[in-house]
């Protein structure tokens, strides 16, 4: 999970500003900063381009939660029966004459900015003039990130809040992105030195043997893939992928690249990349990146592609509290599209148990987005000490402040709430969407860097591509037997649990989240909790729960 320890790189990209003098409120954000973003004394050049996304009202804004539900319930006339493109643009349909609106109201106030729509029609891309851009969102100011040295352009009176929409445009735009965002930067990992994390250490026979992947577990029959996700100068080496599948006798597998592969911090990417080719033997494999850690835009890089990956892979997040509400939801409603397409999106639970709002204090537990979205898989860690799993303390867990618990969830959940001693209810609110729904070892996974084996890394970034990559397998022998992909999975796994504690594999009861600084974390318990969720999988198990049956696939 990219966000405990190491040194940033500082980026020498230079940037600047519009007017040399700071108002009230931005003078006040150079004291506090917001997500480690300060104001720098800088000119912008007018003639700068800034990126404008006008995000437009869908004419029917139950359509999508509906379909959605009806291909992910099990007990649904319609599970699996995903939508197509065009499908998913005609659900998520703006009211008649938004995108006019939007395009007039550009033509007339950015002029000579350039206007483009969205794979699905739903938001509107503008490419203005920062002078432009000024004039009617308000000054402009360069903020330089206090550990990376990277700068932006931004809104000096609004740091991370919300773009007022253009009064013209309310009946049509839910929000406008790209003025006012100063989204966090994830802290990088550090590479360990094999002892400092609890558990054995990690490779690959060690999943194998612990989940059971043996060695007819390998996709490769269809072209169904897999992704991981990265941000902030994430870089793979392809030759460090390479070398790690050789170490291992793992089958050779090409990443195809989407974004950006030359940012220099090669720690997550290089456990991503070699995890998830480690669990998804065989499976065709993308590296999904791009520089900020947005996940709005973040999404709908994936849904441009021409057939994009069926499960996508995300070990990266940061606290709620870092957002703006309109960002999260924005960005849940393109994770909804994503379901209904048959993707299945999961993503680290987090790295800092409960997490906690302000610095020297814990005003209230944070939970970690994108895992808090009710639509992605949260993917919480455990650590393992001679063949048995307990809940790893870092495992990001709780419930969220922004997203109400989905109804799939209610049961399982309700039954840990009504038994377990709970941390002061001041501290989080019992009826959020509760995470993480899954788990998988996290701690002291081998990484291959300059091609040989240099250390460890430790977090929720290693159990999410662990769980990603047999979740890979199970649908390339599901396609392989002329079925959909199982995509969003938590619907089904809910289902799925009952009496038997263990219908995923394990049922970690060991372990409590508590965060530095806060007085209680959750423990783990019989059943769903805080720490592991519902438990860490077998292979056989995870093909009994998707419908893949042992006797239909052919190796």
């Amino acid at each position: 999970f990219a966000t405990a320890g190491a040194t940033f790189q500082a980026s020498s990209n230079p940037a600047m500003r519009i007017g040399l003098t700071l108002f009230a409120a931005a003078a006040a954000t150079a004291t506090m900063g917001i997500n480690g973003w300060f104001p720098v004394e800088a000119t912008v050049n007018p003639a700068d381009a800034i990126q404008i996304r006008f995000t437009l009202k869908p004419a029917d804004a139950g359509a999508l939660p509906k379909a959605l539900q009806e291909v992910s319930d099990p007990t649904s006339g319609k599970y699996r029966q995903y939508l197509t493109n065009d499908q998913v643009a005609a659900v998520v349909a703006p009211a008649a004459g938004a995108v006019e609106a939007v395009k007039s109201w550009v033509t007339a106030q950015l002029p000579g900015a350039t206007v483009a729509l969205s794979t699905h029609g739903d938001n509107v891309l503008v490419e203005a003039q920062a002078q432009a851009v000024s004039a009617h969102f308000g000054e402009l100011q360069v903020f330089e990130h206090v550990e990376t040295g990277k700068r932006v352009v931004r809104r000096a009176d609004q740091g991370r809040a919300k773009t007022a929409v253009p009064a013209e445009l309310e009946q049509y735009v839910g929000a406008v992105f790209g003025v006012s965002e100063l989204f966090p930067v994830p802290r990088r990992s550090a590479m360990g030195n094999y002892t400092s994390d609890p558990g054995d250490t990690v490779s690959p026979p060690v999943i194998f043997k612990q989940y059971g992947m043996g060695d007819d577990a390998v996709g490769g029959r269809t072209a169904t893939s897999q992704g991981v996700a990265a941000f902030e100068q994430a870089e793979f080496r392809p030759s460090d992928v390479a070398a790690f599948e050789q170490a291992f006798d793992l089958p050779a597998i090409k990443f195809g690249v989407v974004g950006p592969n030359d940012g220099g911090y090669f720690g997550e990417a290089g456990l991503d990349t070699q995890y998830i080719v480690a669990s998804g033997r065989k499976v065709p494999s993308w590296f999904l990146s791009q520089d900020a850690f947005d996940m709005s835009s973040f999404c709908e890089l994936v849904l441009k592609m021409e057939k994009p990956p069926s499960v996508v892979s995300i070990s990266w997040g940061s606290g709620e509290s870092n957002y703006n509400q309109d960002h999260m939801q924005t960005a849940t409603t393109c994770f909804q599209k994503m379901g209904a397409q048959g993707i299945t999106v999961l993503a680290a639970s987090g790295d800092q148990g409960t997490g906690k709002q302000g610095l020297f204090t814990c005003g209230k537990f944070d939970p970690t987005w994108p895992a808090s979205c009710p639509y992605v898989t949260a993917v919480g860690g455990t650590y393992v000490s001679g063949g048995t799993e307990n809940g790893w303390n870092g495992s990001g867990g709780g419930f969220s402040a922004i997203f109400k618990r989905e109804s799939y969830q209610e049961k399982i959940v309700d039954a840990y709430t009504t038994a377990a001693k709970l941390p002061d209810s001041k501290y989080f609110d019992q009826t959020g969407r509760a995470t993480p729904d899954v788990s998988a070892l996290a701690t002291n996974f081998q990484v291959y860097s300059g091609g040989v084996a240099t250390g460890t890394l430790t977090g929720t970034s290693a159990a999410t591509p662990t769980f990603a990559g047999m979740i890979s397998v199970i649908n390339d022998m599901l396609v392989a037997k002329g079925k959909p992909t199982v995509g969003f999975i938590n619907p089904t796994l809910y289902a799925a649990a009952g009496a038997d504690k263990s219908f995923l594999g394990f049922d970690v009861t060991t372990g409590n989240n508590k965060a530095g600084g806060c007085p209680a974390g959750f423990d783990a318990a019989e059943g769903w909790d805080p720490v592991t969720g519902l438990g860490t999988p077998t292979f056989e198990k995870l093909k009994a729960i998707f419908g893949v049956a042992e006797d239909a696939v052919v190796v």
